[in-house]
């Protein structure tokens, strides 16, 4: 009788300054819906999207977090505990790509060591020009170990990537991690309850 892996549940936070399309980008991701006329969230508001990656049933918990000033003390509320963050920011608007960066900052003082951190450029749709400069970002990206994606709400273009990028990292990560997924298959039932091997002391003396 093979057993079923068991279904994971991760916390994914969405960050960034107000306006910058994180609920439409949540929205659009699951529920395929976008509204020209989406309100500002005000706190958080929670979604859940379930998918499968590699045949291992996910569940993501999302909270997409209030970008207004206002609201910024909240923000340790919903990410000391999460997995995960989509930091957003609008294409067309550095000054919310500043603000990505200090989101990063305070995520690397205050939230979990191991979190997951992407960063989305958003509303690509409203960019004519293909030749705007996202190397900044890119680069930026690579060096806090996080990935970028050009995402459209609007368009649907990227969100899918994002999001599924995030929950495969995030399973990449589990399994990795001392407890793994069990059962693991090539371990044929052997379960390791200990740390991850260690080199076997220097024998003295012989």
């Amino acid at each position: 009788m093979s057993s079923r892996p068991p279904n994971l549940t991760f916390k994914l936070v969405l960050l960034g300054d107000g306006r910058v399309g994180k609920t439409s980008l949540v929205l659009r991701y699951v529920n395929n819906s976008f509204s020209e006329k989406q309100q500002a969230t005000v706190q958080a508001s929670y979604l859940t999207k379930r998918l499968v990656i590699e045949g291992v049933p996910i569940t993501l918990s999302i909270w997409d977090t209030a970008g207004q000033e206002r609201f910024h003390a909240l923000g340790p509320i919903y990410y000391r505990d999460a997995d995960a963050a989509l930091l957003v920011y609008d294409i067309t608007d550095n000054d919310t790509f500043v603000r990505v960066r200090k989101w990063v900052k305070e995520l690397q003082q205050m939230a979990s060591k191991n979190i997951i951190m992407t960063i989305a450029a958003n509303k690509s749709d409203l960019v004519r020009s293909k030749k705007f400069d996202i190397q900044e970002a890119e680069s930026y990206a690579a060096a806090i170990g996080s990935k970028l994606f050009l995402t459209s709400a609007k368009s649907g273009t990227g969100v899918e990537e994002a999001f599924l990028d995030i929950a495969t990292r995030l399973l990449q990560n589990k399994k990795n991690s001392v407890e793994g997924l069990s059962p693991a298959p090539p371990r044929k039932g052997i379960v390791i309850v200990d740390e991850p091997e260690k080199e076997p002391p220097p024998k003295c003396c012989s």
